[in-house]
C-alpha cells in the first residue's frame, strides 16, 4: 500500500474493498463504511471526522467488523445513554447486552457485550479495578481530546500507561472531531498511544521542537533579578519560546497516513448547511457599562496584551476575572433574551442557548420560559439531560433548549434547530465551535447553521471573542487543509 493510497484512504468517501456488517434494515453512509475500512488496515486508529458526522456509528460498525465480544466505551458522562441507544441500533450482536455505568455502585458487568462508562468514573478505584480484572476486545475512547494535556494527569495515566488499560484491551479506537482543540501538541498523547512510530517515537520535547518555532511569551526559568542582585526562578518574558506552530502539513500527513481518518461535512454531506458566526452588537446600557468598569477587566487586558496566544490557550476564569465575566453576562442577559424572542418571532422554529453562569441562565429562563424551554446544567442527571434533548427534538411546543455550555456541547444531536445563541461566548478557540456543531450533521434539513454572539462594540470582550474565532483557522491548517 503506497503512501499516497494511505492519505487518500484517510479522506475516502466510499469503501474500496470491504463493507462492515450492519443490522437488517439499517443503511450507513458510504463514508462511514470507508472509515471502518481505514481502521481495519491498522491496529489502532482515530475516527477524526468533523463533529456530527456519526463517529459513534462508525465505532459500532468497527466493532461489528472485528466481531468484538466485549467492548469498553469511555465517553463524557452525559453521553452514556446516547451511546447505549446507538449501540442498540447498530450492533449486529445477537441477544445484545449493554451496560451503562451511571454510578460507582453499579459496578462493571462481566456479561455485557458493551460496558459504557465515563472519564470521571474510571477514576473510581473500584470501577477501575473491575475494568482491569477483565479482558476487552475493543476500547472506544469518545471525545478523545480528553487526553490533550501533554503533561498528563491521573486520567491520562489510566488510559495510556502500559500497565493500565493498554494491558487489558485489544484494539483501541478513538473518536474526536477536535483532536487538537487549540494547539498541535494536544494530539501528542493520542498519537503516542495509538502508534508512536507515526511520530518517529518522539518525546514530547522533540515533538514540541519540531512542530513549534520560536516566538515571544512568558516562561518559567532562572533569571537575574536586579532588585535582589541574585538569580531567581520566576515567570519572565522571553523571545525564545516554542509557541509558533510550524510543519503542520507534515503533521497532517503523519496523522492521516498512520492513525486518522477524517472527512469534513462539505466532503461527505453536501446537502448539509453552511455554518456561520454572526456577532451582533448590543446597546451599552448603564448595567453593561457598569459591568465593563469592574477591575477584573483591567486584569484581563493586561494578560491579553502580554501574550494573546497564551491567553487563548488558558483564559483565566477565577477570582476577579470570573466576577467580571459573570457581571457582564448578567448585564447582557435582558438584551439577549429580547434578541432570542425576536429571532423566534421572525420565523425560526427552535433555538439553542448556551451560557456559563447560573445567574445568567436564571435570567434567561425567567424571561423566555413562556416560549417553551427545556434546561440542563452540570447538576442535571444524565437521564434528565436525555429527556430534555428528546423533548426539544420532538415537541414543537418546546422551542428553546437552554443550558450551561459544557454539558450542552457534549455530543447531543440537536438538528431540530439551525440557530445557536451564546450570551457568554468562550475565550478558548474551539469551545464555541463545539456548541455550533450540535445542530449540524445527519438529520439537519435546513440550509444554514448560524451562531449568534452578542458583543459590546469596541469592548475588550469583542476583541477577545473575535480573535478566538479567527484562531480556529490554525487548527484547520493542521487537520484539514489540502
Amino acid at each position: 500500500m503506497s503512501d499516497d493510497f494511505d492519505i487518500q484512504a484517510s479522506r475516502a468517501v466510499a469503501p474500496h474493498f470491504y463493507r462492515a456488517p450492519v443490522p437488517e434494515g439499517k443503511t450507513p453512509y458510504e463514508f462511514q463504511l470507508a472509515g471502518v475500512e481505514y481502521h481495519l488496515a491498522r491496529d489502532h486508529a482515530i475516527f477524526g471526522d468533523a463533529p456530527r458526522l456519526g463517529k459513534t456509528i462508525e465505532c459500532v460498525l468497527l466493532g461489528n467488523a472485528i466481531r468484538a465480544k466485549r467492548t469498553l466505551v469511555i465517553c463524557p458522562a452525559s453521553l452514556r445513554l446516547n451511546w447505549e441507544r446507538e449501540i442498540q441500533s447498530w450492533s449486529t450482536i445477537r441477544n445484545l447486552q449493554t451496560y451503562p455505568v451511571l454510578a460507582a455502585r453499579d459496578g462493571v458487568s462481566h456479561r455485557a457485550h458493551y460496558v459504557i462508562t465515563s472519564y470521571a468514573m474510571i477514576l473510581n478505584k473500584d470501577i477501575l479495578a473491575a475494568i482491569l480484572d477483565l479482558k476487552w476486545d475493543h476500547l472506544i475512547l469518545d471525545e478523545a481530546h480528553a487526553l490533550k494535556d501533554p503533561k498528563g494527569n491521573k486520567r491520562t495515566r489510566i488510559i495510556c500507561a502500559p500497565d493500565m488499560l493498554p494491558s487489558v484491551v485489544g484494539r483501541i479506537t478513538m473518536a474526536t472531531g477536535t483532536l487538537m482543540p487549540n494547539q498541535p501538541i494536544e494530539c501528542y498523547n493520542a498519537v503516542r498511544l495509538l502508534d508512536w512510530g507515526a511520530i518517529d517515537r518522539a518525546s514530547v520535547n522533540d515533538f514540541r521542537n519540531y512542530y513549534y518555532d520560536y516566538g515571544e511569551g512568558m516562561v518559567m526559568g532562572r533569571i537575574f533579578d536586579p532588585k535582589t542582585q541574585s538569580t531567581v526562578y520566576k515567570a519572565h518574558w522571553s523571545d525564545r519560546v516554542r509557541n509558533v506552530p510550524r510543519n503542520l502539513g507534515n503533521l497532517q500527513e503523519r496523522l492521516r497516513k498512520n492513525v486518522m481518518v477524517r472527512r469534513l461535512q462539505e466532503q461527505v454531506l453536501h446537502e448539509l448547511p453552511t455554518k456561520q458566526w454572526h456577532m451582533f452588537p448590543l446597546e451599552p446600557t448603564a448595567g453593561i457599562r457598569k459591568a465593563l468598569a469592574h477591575p477584573g477587566w483591567g486584569k484581563v487586558e493586561k494578560l491579553y496584551e502580554l501574550d494573546p496566544d497564551e491567553f487563548h490557550r488558558g483564559a483565566p476564569i477565577d477570582g476577579e476575572v470570573s466576577t467580571a465575566r459573570r457581571l457582564l453576562g448578567e448585564a447582557k442577559a435582558p438584551a439577549v433574551a429580547a434578541y432570542a424572542r425576536d429571532l423566534l418571532e421572525s420565523g425560526i422554529s427552535k433555538l439553542i442557548i448556551g451560557a456559563w453562569h447560573h445567574t445568567v441562565l436564571d435570567i434567561l429562563l425567567e424571561q423566555l420560559e413562556d416560549l417553551g424551554v427545556v434546561y440542563m446544567d452540570g447538576g442535571t442527571t444524565t437521564v434528565a439531560k436525555q429527556r430534555a434533548v428528546d423533548q426539544f427534538q420532538e415537541n414543537p411546543k418546546i422551542r428553546i433548549i437552554l443550558g450551561q455550555m459544557m454539558p450542552l456541547s457534549e455530543g447531543w444531536t440537536l438538528h431540530a434547530a439551525q440557530d445557536v445563541l451564546l450570551p457568554e461566548p468562550d475565550w478558548v478557540p474551539g469551545r464555541n465551535e463545539q456548541l455550533l456543531e450540535r445542530p449540524s450533521g445527519i438529520g439537519q434539513e435546513g440550509d444554514y447553521i448560524l451562531g449568534h454572539i452578542p458583543v459590546v462594540p469596541g469592548s475588550l470582550d469583542e476583541r477577545i471573542v473575535g480573535r478566538a474565532i479567527e484562531k480556529d483557522q490554525s487548527i484547520y491548517q493542521a487537520l484539514d487543509k489540502i
